[in-house]
């Protein structure tokens, strides 16, 4: 004790407890004279402990250190986002615990009790001893708390909907450095760790034992400003610095808005990324699985699509709509769950496996069709009647020109598939990229389908013919120039009636896909199986008091 007793009130500790409460910084000021002093390289030769010995206290100084407006906003933000928040701060826990309260990290109804270490003579064990900071009064049984109130969050995770409510725990805990040094020690951190909201006096070493100790249990993300938050800025999953100095310059992230409502941003921006990033994955799966349907279907059929065709996939489809995929906006408000990042998980599965399937039904369904023709002439390879040499004339058939249209409408969307926003991302109709290149590729193979032979159609060799063939056929006489039809029949143009109806059946392809992925996989149907799926096998995933 540096001050002499006599200087102390006996309400000294009460005091300054009843003004950390109220969210006070609480400074000591205390004076000691010297007398007269004669020599004053003796009084800086003096140590640290002979200055401060026998000073009389003279008053306590405050400080208060309001909130940010936002402070409270973004924090019912990230819980909402079934983010757990902590503080790990240097200040006193008393006035951590009024902090927490005033942004809302921990409810105004909830019950705070307080961990610390008590010495009851010098040289004795230390010993860990939880105080309820209302009344001071000591809390003999936590565990026993802590058990009873788990069972409340189970009970209410089966009747409630909302998250925050599912998950805000009526009793929390916060402890100061030395009773973290204590549990630390003793082994027993991690059995209170997911219940502690407050972890007081942190020293910058502390701060970094902290965030590991919570890397061990999830993502954890660190966000801080000063000098003391460095380690553990540089230590966590995710670092954030709220300043332009030295914190900055280790953490991964910083932002010169010095507001929790960057970490918001992060995060939204951090599920758009990861979201983003399944959805491309899967438009690629995508594409590999119809262009082996594309494949298998040509060969057993002897043909090949026209070369036009193949450019257009691979130089314009693809490439154009992967970019344009890419190109979502991040969502306005957090979801309240992460999406997925399981390359092979049951939800990244069903959507490519129901895409697949429905594009196998489809493009099967329409080369049966096809064959119930009368009109329809089968292509029979027979190196008699055409040229092998010129390979990329074997799509000059129906069959061929059925196969191209089916897979590009396929193709094109399945980047519409993958653009619904869902949770993590904007309306898809906000991605303008996309959805111009989308109307324009769906208006162009549209023209393919239907139109009568045309100079955009020949390109393709689609619905065209030899030019004296196509006067036969009642067409005018083609002024552009086409290369000879590799086949006996000279041009494959279909008739109005079986065009309508194959455009009509690309049409409902497209919709029964866009509708499998919007209702079935992230829709009411996905919900409910994942559900009834949880009810019955558990479910693994980390819970935590919000």
């Amino acid at each position: 004790q540096m001050a002499n007793s006599a200087s102390v009130p006996s309400n000294y500790d009460s005091m300054t407890a009843r003004w950390a409460r109220e969210g006070c910084y609480v400074l000591a000021l205390a004076h000691k004279d010297l007398g007269p002093v004669d020599d004053l390289a003796a009084v800086t030769r003096m140590s640290r402990e002979q200055i401060e010995r026998g000073c009389d206290l003279v008053s306590l100084l405050l400080f208060r250190n309001k909130l940010k407006e936002d402070t409270a906003s973004a924090i019912m933000e990230l819980k909402g986002g079934d983010t757990r928040t902590v503080m790990i701060t240097g200040d006193t826990a008393l006035t951590g615990v009024y902090v927490a309260r005033q942004c809302g990290m921990v409810s105004p109804s909830a019950r705070v009790i307080l961990g610390d270490v008590d010495r009851n003579s010098a040289g004795a064990e230390p010993l860990l001893v939880w105080r309820d900071t209302a009344d001071d009064s000591v809390v003999d049984d936590v565990d026993r708390l802590l058990r009873s109130e788990r069972q409340d969050i189970d009970d209410a995770e089966k009747r409630l909907g909302n998250v925050v409510s599912k998950r805000t725990p009526s009793i929390e805990l916060a402890v100061t450095a030395a009773a973290f040094d204590h549990l630390v020690a003793t082994n027993a951190i991690r059995r209170y760790l997911l219940d502690i909201r407050v972890f007081a006096r942190m020293t910058p070493q502390g701060k970094v034992e902290c965030v590991q100790l919570h890397m061990e249990r999830a993502v954890t993300a660190m966000c801080g400003d000063g000098g003391n938050d460095c380690g553990a800025l540089r230590a966590a999953h995710v670092g954030l610095a709220l300043s332009d100095s030295e914190a900055s310059i280790v953490s991964p992230f910083s932002s010169s808005n010095r507001s929790i409502h960057s970490c918001v941003t992060l995060l939204r921006e951090g599920r758009s990324g990861l979201a983003t990033s399944i959805a491309g994955y899967k438009f690629l799966i995508n594409y590999g699985t119809t262009m082996s349907m594309l494949e298998i279907v040509q060969f057993y059929f002897s043909v090949i699509v026209p070369q036009a065709v193949w450019i257009m996939i691979d130089s314009f489809i693809t490439v154009g709509l992967c970019i344009a995929v890419t190109q979502a906006q991040t969502a306005r408000k957090l979801a309240p769950s992460r999406p997925t990042a399981r390359l092979v998980g049951a939800h990244t599965l069903a959507s490519i496996w129901g895409q697949t399937a429905i594009n196998y039904a489809f493009l099967y369904g329409m080369m049966g069709l096809l064959f119930r023709q009368s009109w329809f002439r089968c292509h029979e390879f027979d190196s008699r009647d055409i040229d092998t040499s010129l390979w990329w004339l074997l799509g000059d058939n129906y069959e061929a020109e059925v196969i191209s249209l089916v897979c590009m409408f396929q193709f094109v969307n399945a980047a519409a598939v993958y653009n619904f926003g869902y949770r993590y991302r904007r309306a898809w109709i906000t991605n303008y990229v996309l959805v111009v290149l989308y109307a324009g590729f769906i208006s162009a193979l549209s023209v393919l389908v239907l139109a009568n032979p045309n100079r955009f159609s020949c390109m393709f060799r689609i619905n065209c013919g030899n030019p004296d063939t196509l006067v036969d056929l009642g067409y005018a006489k083609p002024s552009w120039g086409i290369s000879s039809y590799n086949s006996p029949a000279g041009h494959n143009v279909m008739p109005h009636k079986f065009r309508w109806t194959l455009w009509g059946l690309c049409l409902a392809n497209v919709v029964l896909c866009l509708a499998w992925e919007k209702f079935v996989v992230l829709g009411p149907v996905g919900r409910a199986v994942k559900k009834l799926w949880v009810s019955r096998k558990g479910d693994s995933k980390l819970r935590v008091k919000l």
